[in-house]
C-alpha cells in the first residue's frame, strides 16, 4: 500500500477502536427476540417476508384478526424460525393469542420506528434535534413523504416543512453555543438544517412532464426559500430515484441562481455510473454563485430498485454492479470534492469505516482543516461509529426523518434491508464481527464503467437467434431519448398517400378515406385508398397463388424475412410513433410502447416458427417412425383495431405469415398510416409478392366481404364484442365452393376490474390505477374501468384518485407533458359523452370533465362512485375516460363484484 492507504488504514483503526465500546442498537432490540434479526440476516426468504410484512403492517393496525392473518400468510414457509411458528401457534389456540400477537407485533415494529426517526411531530422533531445539539451532534431534518400524487399532497408536504422550519428557526437561537458545529472554515453553519424531497413537492414531478413539475415545485418551495433564507437556515436538495436526477439538479440550479445568498446544497449518488459528471457539473455552477454550496456525498439507498427495474426494461444498468466499484467512486468523488474546496462544502455521508477514513485523510493531505470535513450518518444506526466520530472531534451530522409511522414504512424498510444486507458494513462490523482487516482493503477504481448509454437492440442473427427478449421502451429519463422523440415529432408532417397493396402492386382508388389528427381534425394526417369488393377478390386470388410457394419455404427463411421487418421498424422507431402520435392521438409513451411491441411480435413469432419447425415426439409402434410437422392454412384475413394501431396488426399478421399462411391486412379506417408501416417493413424485408395484401377500406365493405369469402381459411380480429360476434357467426356459415372450416381468432372488449384490498399500499395503487383508466383515454380494452374498493380504504382512495385525475396533462399528444390525449373520432366522443350524462343517475359523481381544448374531440376524466353492479356503467364497455367505484365490505364480496361482469379480459388486485 501507499502512504495514502497507510493513513487510511491507522485512521480508520483509531475510529473503530474508539467506538469500540458502543453496540449499534438496531441489532439489540427485541423484535420477538433479537434471534428473528439474526434469522432473517441469515435467511434471505424469511428477510424479505418480514420486511414485507413491515411494509404491509400499518393497514392492519385495526383489527387483531387482520394482524394474525397477515403474520400468517407472511410468515409460512421453510424458513421461519421455530419461535414465531410457537407465537402463531399460541395466538390461533390460546384465548385473547391473538390480541397479544398483534400488540407484540405493534410493539416492537414502532421500536424499530422510534429508531430511526427522531419523532412523529415537529415539536417532538425540535425536541430531539435539541437533545443530539446537547451532545455535540448536528443534524438535519427530513420531513418523511415520498412521490405524491396530488396538488393536496404536495400542499401538505410543504405545509409540513414550513412548520418544521418554523419550530427550528424558533428553538435553535436558545441552543448553547457549539463551535465546531456553528462554524468551519468558510464561516458560519446554519443551525436549522431541514432535507426536502422534491417528488413530495410536485405530483408532476417526473421525466415527460418535468417542465410542469419543476414549476409546480417552485411554486410550493419559494416560500420556504424565502424564509430559509431570512432566517439562515439551511435547505438541502435530496436526491431520489434516477428517474428524477436530472429534474433535482436542474431545480437546483434554479434556486441557487434565484437565491445567491441561500445556505443550500444537494445530494450525489456514488452508486451511480454518472455521478463524477454529475459533481462536476454541480461545482461548476457553484463556481458562479458568491455563497458556497454543499455537496452531500452518498452511496445511495435505491440500488436494489435501480438495478431491477433496468433489467426489466433492458435499460443499461445505471448503477455499479459490484459494491467495489461504488466505494471507489466514492472516494474518487470525495477527492473532486476536496480539489474543489474553494467552492462547495463537502459532506460525507457514509457508514463504511474505509469510506469515512479516506474522506477525512484526503481532506488532510490536501492541507484543508477538519473544520471543513463533515461526517453525516443516519439517526439510530451505527452508534459506534458515531461516537467514533465526535470522539475524534470531526462534525457529525444526523439525517433524522420526521413524520408518522404510516408514511414512514418505506423509509423504515430500506433502513432494515441497510442493516442486513449481504454487503452492508453496519451488519458486517457489528452483527457478524468481522475482521476489521477485511473490511478496509482498498477498493479497485482502475477500470470503472463509464456512464450509462442507451441500448439499441442488436438485428437478430436468424442462423443463431438469441433467446427472445422484449424491445426496451425509450428511456425517457434520458435528455437524449426525449430529444431524439421531440426531433421526430418536428420532422412529422402531414399529407401522406397510402395505398392499397394487391398481388405486389401498390395502387390507389378512386374513392379514399381520409384520416384527421383527431386532436385537431381539420388536419388530414393521411389519406388511404377505399378498396371494394373486388380489390378484396382480387387480393385473395393474390393471396391464394403466392401462399403455397410461401408455406414450402424453410421457417428459417420465414424467420428471417420477419427479423429483417424487425429492423427496419427498429431503425424508424421514432418516426412511426411520432406518426401515432398525429394520426392515433397517442402520448408518447403510449406511441413508443406500441411500436416496441410490434418489433416484439416480430422478433417472438419468427423464434417460434423455428421452434415449431423441428417439430415434436410422436409415439410410434415398432416398425414406424411417425413425426410431427405443421401446414399453414391458406389465407387469412386480419381486420385490426386502432386502438393499437400498429402492434395489434403487426401480431395477427406475423403470426399468420411465420406460419407460412397468406394474410390480407384490414386496417382501421382510422389508422391506416400506421398500419401500412406493416406492409412497408414487410416489402423491405423481401416478403414475396401477394403473401401479404393490404386492403383499407370500410369495415363493412370489404370486412364482410372478406369474412364470409368461401377461399378465407381463417379471420383473426380484435375490436369491439358486437362486430366480434358477428364474424363468429357469419364465419360459421359454410358456402359454396368453402372446403374447410373457417376459424376465427377473435379478442374483443372488456369491463376490467381493479379490487383494492383494505391492505393495499395506496402510494402504489392510485398511479396504477390512474395510468390504467386513463391511459390513452381509457381507449383501451385492458383499461381498468371498474375500481371495487373494500370500504376500510374506499374514502381514501377516492378522495386521491379523484385529485390525481384532476391534474392529468390534457392536451395535443404531440407535447411532451400529456398525459391524456383525444379520442379518436365524433362517435367515440358522442358514445363517452352519453355515459357520462348518464352518470348521475348510476352513482355519485364525484369527478366530471373539465375544460377541454376547442379544437378536438377531447373528453376530461370521469370518476363515478357507487356504482351498482348490474347499472350500465358497471357493465358496459365504454371506451374512453370513465371510471366506476364499487364498494365491497370484505375480499369475498369485492371478487364476486369484480367477477359480475360479461367480460373476462384482464384484472388485478391490489
Amino acid at each position: 500500500m501507499g502512504s495514502a492507504d497507510e493513513e487510511i488504514t491507522a485512521f480508520a483503526r483509531r475510529l473503530a477502536a474508539s467506538g469500540a465500546g458502543e453496540r449499534s442498537k438496531v441489532f439489540e432490540l427485541s423484535w420477538w427476540s433479537e434471534r428473528v434479526m439474526s434469522w432473517a440476516m441469515s435467511h434471505p426468504s424469511f428477510r424479505t417476508q418480514l420486511f414485507r410484512f413491515v411494509d404491509v403492517f400499518p393497514a392492519t393496525t385495526g383489527d387483531d384478526h387482520e394482524v394474525l392473518r397477515h403474520m400468517e400468510e407472511y410468515f409460512d414457509g421453510p424458513d421461519v424460525p421455530r419461535l414465531m411458528e410457537v407465537g402463531l401457534d399460541v395466538a390461533e389456540h390460546v384465548p385473547l393469542g391473538s390480541a397479544v400477537s398483534a400488540t407484540i407485533a405493534r410493539r416492537n415494529i414502532r421500536r424499530m420506528a422510534e429508531q430511526f426517526i427522531l419523532g412523529e411531530t415537529a415539536g417532538a422533531a425540535v425536541d430531539g434535534a435539541a437533545r443530539l445539539w446537547s451532545r455535540g451532534v448536528a443534524t438535519t431534518v427530513d420531513l418523511l413523504g415520498e412521490k405524491t400524487t396530488t396538488d393536496e399532497q404536495a400542499d401538505r408536504y410543504a405545509a409540513r416543512v414550513s412548520e418544521m422550519l418554523d419550530a427550528l428557526l424558533a428553538a435553535a437561537p436558545h441552543w448553547p453555543d457549539q463551535p465546531h458545529l456553528d462554524a468551519d472554515d468558510k464561516g458560519r453553519l446554519a443551525r436549522v438544517n431541514i432535507s426536502v424531497k422534491p417528488t413530495a413537492l410536485a405530483p408532476h414531478y417526473g421525466a415527460l412532464t418535468r417542465e410542469q413539475g419543476i414549476e409546480e415545485a417552485v411554486g410550493r418551495l419559494e416560500p420556504i426559500l424565502a424564509r430559509a433564507d431570512a432566517g439562515g437556515a439551511h435547505i438541502h436538495f435530496d436526491m431520489e430515484h434516477l428517474e428524477v436526477k436530472d429534474l433535482t439538479l436542474e431545480l437546483f440550479e434554479r434556486t441557487c441562481r434565484s437565491h445567491p445568498a441561500l445556505s443550500t446544497g444537494i445530494v450525489i449518488q456514488a452508486y451511480l455510473r454518472d455521478a463524477y459528471d454529475d459533481l462536476a457539473s454541480v461545482i461548476a455552477h457553484a463556481g458562479r454563485r458568491p455563497t458556497p454550496v454543499t455537496v452531500r456525498l452518498v452511496k445511495g439507498a435505491y440500488w436494489d430498485t435501480e438495478t431491477i427495474v433496468a433489467e426489466a426494461e433492458g435499460w443499461p444498468v445505471p448503477v455499479f454492479e459490484a459494491k467495489d466499484d461504488t466505494d471507489a467512486n466514492y472516494e474518487r468523488c470525495a477527492d473532486l470534492l476536496h480539489d474543489n474546496h474553494r467552492t462547495v462544502r463537502s459532506a460525507f455521508g457514509t457508514h463504511n469505516l474505509r469510506s469515512m477514513a479516506a474522506a477525512v485523510v484526503g481532506a488532510r493531505r490536501r492541507g484543508i482543516p477538519e473544520s471543513a470535513v463533515e461526517i453525516q450518518m443516519l439517526h439510530g444506526m451505527a452508534e459506534p461509529l458515531q461516537a467514533a466520530v465526535t470522539g475524534a472531534g470531526l462534525r457529525l451530522r444526523l439525517y433524522a426523518p420526521v413524520g408518522e409511522l404510516v408514511p414512514g414504512m418505506a423509509y423504515l424498510v430500506r433502513r432494515l434491508l441497510e442493516n442486513t444486507s449481504n454487503e452492508g458494513f453496519v451488519r458486517a462490523r457489528f452483527a457478524e464481527e468481522r475482521d476489521l482487516d477485511d473490511l478496509l482493503v482498498p477498493p479497485d477504481g482502475h477500470d470503472l464503467p463509464g456512464a450509462p448509454v442507451p441500448v439499441i437492440a442488436p438485428d437478430t442473427d436468424v442462423e443463431d437467434p438469441q433467446p427472445y427478449h422484449h424491445e426496451p421502451h425509450a428511456e425517457w429519463r434520458r435528455a437524449p431519448v426525449r430529444h431524439d422523440f421531440q426531433v421526430a415529432i418536428s420532422g412529422s408532417s402531414s399529407g401522406r398517400e397510402v395505398p392499397a397493396l394487391i398481388g405486389g402492386r401498390r395502387s390507389m382508388t378512386a374513392d379514399r378515406i381520409d384520416s384527421p389528427d383527431p386532436a385537431s381534425p381539420s388536419t388530414t394526417v393521411v389519406w388511404s385508398a377505399s378498396c371494394g369488393v373486388d380489390h378484396a377478390d382480387a387480393a385473395v386470388d393474390a393471396g391464394l397463388a403466392a401462399q403455397p410457394a410461401w408455406g414450402r419455404r424453410p421457417a428459417r427463411e420465414r424467420a428471417a424475412v420477419l427479423f429483417r421487418a424487425a429492423a427496419w421498424l427498429r431503425a424508424r422507431r421514432n418516426q412511426v410513433a411520432a406518426l401515432e402520435v398525429f394520426e392515433c392521438g397517442k402520448p408518447w409513451k403510449e406511441a413508443d410502447a406500441d411500436v416496441c411491441e410490434a418489433i416484439d411480435f416480430f422478433e417472438y413469432y419468427g423464434r417460434e416458427a423455428i421452434r415449431l419447425a423441428d417439430g415434436g415426439p410422436v409415439e410410434s409402434p415398432p416398425g414406424e417412425r411417425n413425426t410431427l410437422s405443421y401446414e399453414a392454412l391458406g389465407v387469412g384475413v386480419v381486420i385490426a383495431p386502432w386502438n393499437f394501431p400498429l402492434a395489434i396488426p403487426a401480431g395477427m399478421t406475423v403470426a399468420a405469415l411465420a406460419a407460412g399462411n397468406a394474410v390480407i391486412l384490414k386496417p382501421a379506417e382510422q389508422a391506416p398510416g400506421v398500419a401500412w408501416k406493416i406492409a412497408e417493413a414487410l416489402e423491405a424485408a423481401g416478403l414475396p409478392e401477394g403473401v401479404l395484401g393490404f386492403l383499407p377500406g370500410q369495415g363493412e365493405v370489404i370486412g364482410a366481404h372478406l369474412v364470409a369469402h368461401p377461399q378465407v381459411a381463417f379471420v383473426a380480429f380484435t375490436g369491439s364484442s358486437a362486430v366480434g360476434l358477428e364474424i363468429i357467426r357469419e364465419a360459421a356459415v359454410h358456402r359454396p365452393g368453402q372446403r374447410q372450416v373457417k376459424r376465427v381468432v377473435a379478442e374483443m372488449g372488456g369491463k376490467n376490474a381493479i379490487v383494492v384490498d383494505a391492505d393495499a399500499d395506496l402510494d402504489a395503487a392510485v398511479p396504477d390505477i390512474i395510468t390504467s383508466a386513463f391511459g390513452y383515454a381509457g381507449q383501451k380494452c385492458s383499461a381498468a374501468s371498474r375500481v371495487v374498493v373494500l370500504d376500510e380504504v374506499h374514502d381514501e382512495l377516492v378522495t386521491r384518485l379523484v385529485g390525481a385525475a384532476r391534474i392529468l396533462q390534457l392536451g395535443h399528444p404531440s407535447a411532451m407533458a400529456t398525459q391524456l390525449g383525444p379520442l379518436i373520432d365524433a362517435d367515440a366522443l358522442a358514445k363517452v359523452r352519453a355515459y357520462a350524462a348518464m352518470a348521475p343517475e348510476e352513482g355519485t359523481v364525484v369527478l366530471h370533465q373539465r375544460a377541454v381544448p376547442a379544437e378536438g374531440w377531447f373528453h376530461g376524466p370521469v370518476i363515478v362512485d357507487g356504482v351498482q353492479p348490474g347499472s350500465r356503467l358497471a357493465t358496459e364497455e365504454i371506451f374512453g375516460p370513465v371510471l366506476s367505484v364499487q364498494r365491497a365490505a370484505d375480499i369475498d364480496e369485492a371478487l364476486a363484484v369484480a367477477n359480475a361482469s360479461d367480460f373476462a379480459l384482464t384484472a388485478g388486485i391490489m
